[in-house]
């Protein structure tokens, strides 16, 4: 969800000179919670005591990340600040506290008020490029580390050497060690992940859910990110007639989380009556909420939409009954409401994928007592139970009255209990097989034994080739994953990345060698550093992963390639079954060779000399999966266009570019015609950074006019196509293609 910037309310003293105010405060608001961004230098200017007063409601955040000083009048007016808003609100949690806010805290008694530090940066330095780096701490994560008085190194961001933390232990976390770490409710994760784009580390959990059942209504209650944690099986089973479900908590969707709820959808749509979505995010509507998401019976009851005021620069994510204002959204267009705070007029921020989802929602048809039971339902406060990640609540069941039996049956459960109770004991205690991976011992297998080609020590998410007398083998192993068919994807798409990246050492021209290499080769540095790092980043998994694909996409054009052998292994873990899947191609190392040959083959035209788009240009260029490389430019057309070598080429006039010969053959095509017609020369150029740009010039042709009767010729605007789609990677092996099983090996 893209975060939404308000306008800001400046607070300053009379200016000296003219300059940018000392302090900027941006104010975000939403139901009961408002938060406040500091920025700048807090001192005697800013009127602590009047500010505080004017707060209200149930939460009060204060996000500090952005203080720079703090001057020993500015202590005083904090301190009235902390206390004045503290009377009025009933809950106070500082966030992102800059190091001089650390200060402070650890000596100026009252300084947060009555408030709690739920996060915090700590100061590191790095002595190899003699930069400072500041990193976020969280209490409830980092608690057992800062007990340590140490922080471990990190990487440096500029220089990725390591960097140590620059302070004191003892003395810098004396305070946040004394207030002991906190928990924030899903309502205010929800709320900074919004308004900030601020992600929790207790953001990536186990998806929550709360289940209440009313005679024929079923109430689910979700939060957190919608990942592959999404307990699609348990929620779907039973259920039957009204489900409504609220999406109030869902932070982000993920693209497995995304999955998970199509297929939830799709099984329980035959079982439901009403499927009822209220309380529906911008990240969920943009990317759930289409027709074909919602189905036959999913409906959106209600949804949020991101407002600014410029009046007083409030935001807040406003809700929108669907029903209420389908003939405006209808068009695409949000409601027109008006400020909570001052009563302006505000304006809606949602992005535009948002909007357009918005003409396809169904108008929903409720009948009161169903609104009522919604409106009941979302504001109940429902009991938790710590130990799951889900419960469950039943309303109309009364307690029974007691006989003179219950005491004997509560003494004998009391005895099965302790009986059953050493014998967990034991078994808990009892020493675990962590098995390969941490994930416990395999529970499923794709045959009887491992294949000889799966080494030990190949980690999940990791990518090798090894030379074996005359023959390459490259094995590919999947990040643990909810779908077998989703692994094996992932491994065989890590196994020909790391092959074409074997390829691209084999290229038979240096100069070409050299610029492709140069163009994704950090890319793909520092997505394999980020995933050694930490694997379990989410980010990091993503980036990798969607690297490897666009490399393989590429390879793959014009028809899929099978891997010599797939295999997985299943785990059955806390959060559900996962699979881990491994991917082997193996080939003679001449074919290798030949395909350095290959993909080195260079055709010129107008100046320009170019090869084929290399696959592992992916980790550079995503979305690209064609075109011609320029590698080197003489004087012509093409290099008084405005093209430099590293450029990729990838239509002529309109023309896709499939390949080095294509573009010979368009370019030169084109350039007869204008030369003898006049006319534009229009190509569509990938720069080294940015979307594609088109390059033009205008070309006088020798023939200006024309006798009549005598047609001009005619061009062919329409896409120029060789084969199937142009040339397949395993066309340069020698390989086969199509689906099933190729085998690039004969």
């Amino acid at each position: 969800m893209e975060a939404v910037r308000p306008s800001q309310l400046t607070i300053q003293a009379p200016p000296v000179d003219p300059g940018p105010a000392k302090l900027t405060i941006e104010k975000f608001a939403d139901g009961g919670i408002t938060c406040l961004k500091f920025s700048g230098t807090i001192d005697e200017s800013f009127d602590g005591k009047k500010l505080g007063r004017a707060m209200e409601g149930e939460t009060l955040v204060l996000d500090l990340g952005g203080v720079k000083k703090i001057s020993s009048f500015g202590i005083r007016e904090w301190v009235d600040f902390v206390s004045a808003a503290g009377a009025k609100t009933k809950r106070l949690v500082l966030i992102e506290c800059a190091p001089k806010v650390v200060d402070q805290l650890n000596m100026v008694a009252n300084f947060a008020g009555g408030g709690r530090v739920f996060s915090f940066y700590a100061p590191f330095r790095c002595d190899y490029c003699d930069s400072e780096h500041r990193v976020l701490l969280e209490l409830a994560r980092d608690f057992e580390a800062l007990k340590t008085m140490k922080l471990a190194e990190r990487p440096c961001p500029s220089c990725k050497e390591s960097m140590y933390f620059d302070e004191d232990g003892s003395t810098y976390f004396s305070y946040v060690l004394g207030q002991g770490p906190i928990e924030l409710e899903p309502e205010l994760i929800a709320f900074l992940a919004a308004k900030l784009d601020y992600r929790l580390g207790t953001i990536d959990a186990k998806v929550r859910v709360d289940k209440v059942i009313e005679g024929r209504i079923t109430y689910l209650r979700l939060g957190g990110d919608l990942n592959n944690t999404f307990p699609r099986d348990k929620l779907a089973e039973g259920l039957e007639g009204t489900v409504i479900i609220d999406l109030t908590g869902i932070t982000r969707v993920e693209p497995a989380g995304a999955a998970e709820w199509r297929s939830f959808v799709q099984a329980v749509t035959p079982l439901v009556e009403q499927l009822l979505l209220i309380g529906v995010t911008p990240a969920f509507l943009e990317k759930l909420c289409s027709k074909d998401d919602l189905g036959a019976k999913a409906q959106v009851v209600d949804l949020t939409l991101p407002y600014a005021c410029k009046s007083c620069g409030t935001t807040s994510a406003r809700p929108i009954e669907v029903a209420e204002h389908h003939d405006v959204i209808k068009f695409a267009t949000a409601p027109e409401l008006r400020c909570p705070t001052c009563k302006a007029a505000m304006q809606c921020m949602a992005n535009e994928t948002v909007m357009t989802v918005l003409p396809g929602l169904p108008k929903p048809a409720l009948d009161k007592t169903i609104e009522r039971q919604i409106a009941e339902l979302r504001g109940r406060k429902l009991d938790k139970k710590p130990s799951t990640g889900m419960s469950s609540v039943a309303k109309g069941e009364q307690p029974r009255s007691s006989s003179p039996a219950v005491p004997i049956l509560l003494a004998l459960l009391v005895i099965v209990v302790l009986a059953g109770g050493v014998v967990f004991y034991m078994k808990s205690t009892a020493k675990q097989d962590p098995g390969p991976y941490g994930l416990g011992v395999a529970t499923a297998r794709a045959g009887t034994q491992r294949p000889v080609w799966i080494r030990e020590g190949m980690a999940p998410g990791n990518a090798t080739c090894t030379m074996a007398g005359d023959r390459m083998t490259c094995v590919g192993v999947s990040a643990p994953l909810a779908s077998q068919e989703e692994a094996e994807d992932e491994a065989s798409d890590s196994a020909i990345e790391v092959l074409m990246y074997e390829v691209s050492h084999k290229l038979a021209d240096d100069k070409s060698k050299t610029l492709l290499t140069a163009l994704f080769i950090p890319a793909r540095d520092a997505a394999l550093a980020a995933y050694g790092r930490d694997p379990q980043s989410t980010q990091a998994r993503r980036t990798l992963h969607e690297g490897r694909h666009a490399v393989a996409r590429t390879a793959n054009r014009g028809g899929r390639p099978g891997a010599v052998e797939t295999y997985w292994e299943a785990f059955d873990t806390t959060e559900g079954r996962r699979y881990i899947a491994f991917s082997e191609i193996d080939m003679p190392a001449t074919r290798l060779a030949g395909a350095g040959k290959g993909y080195a083959k260079q055709t010129s035209a107008l100046g320009a000399t170019v090869v084929d788009y290399f696959p592992s240009l992916g980790w550079r260029f995503g979305k690209l999966d064609h075109g011609a490389v320029l590698v080197k430019l003489e004087h012509g057309v093409l290099q008084d266009l405005g093209l430099a070598e590293g450029y990729i080429v990838i239509a002529v006039d309109g023309r896709e570019v499939l390949d080095a010969t294509t573009f010979e053959k368009l370019v030169t095509e084109e350039h007869a015609r204008l030369a003898e017609h006049g006319g534009s020369l229009h190509l569509l150029v990938q720069t080294e950074t940015g979307d594609p740009r088109e390059f033009s010039t205008t070309i006088a042709g020798s023939q200006v006019e024309h006798a009549p009767g005598h047609g001009t010729g005619t061009h062919d605007t329409g896409t120029h196509e060789t084969g199937a789609g142009g040339v397949n990677v395993w066309d340069r092996f020698g390989g086969n293609r199509g689906s099933g099983r190729d085998d690039p090996t004969q």
